[in-house]
């Protein structure tokens, strides 16, 4: 179930990311704000990517494709790229870079990108200690 609500959320932000930014209509992409569109976009982009590494790396361990030491540095990088991408966002809301109607889309890429390091934490935990799952 958990992983469920993970793909979902991670869902629901990948597909709002494409209506990141809209014009005052919501009819389409503000072309006066093309990086803002960029950030929505690239930042679904990589949601969803990451969610399928870290299942990839999940199976790889699991199946001895992938040693312990790889699956750890893999996971530890992941970890640090999200963990980047959660700053970055924050920043955007504190110097207040997005409009209102922004905020809540960049706080929920910031939740899902929160949720992405909890699921790498607990691959490597398993990966510590495929007894303790």
């Amino acid at each position: 179930m958990k992983r469920f609500v993970i793909f979902l959320s991670i869902g629901m932000v990948f597909v709002s990311g494409f209506v990141f930014a809209q014009d005052a209509t919501g009819s389409g992409p503000d072309e006066n704000d093309p990086a803002l569109y960029a950030v929505g976009a690239l930042g679904a982009s990589n949601l969803y990517t990451t969610y399928f590494l870290l299942g990839t790396l999940a199976d790889g361990y699991a199946t001895a494709a992938y040693t312990a030491v790889f699956a750890d540095e893999l996971a530890r990088d992941i970890i640090g790229l999200n963990e980047t991408s959660i700053e970055v966002l924050q920043r955007m809301l504190d110097e207040t870079v997005v409009n209102q109607g922004d905020r809540a889309l960049v706080q929920d890429m910031i939740t899902a990108h929160e949720l992405l390091i909890q699921q790498t934490w607990g691959l490597l935990a398993y990966v510590n200690d495929p007894a303790d799952t």
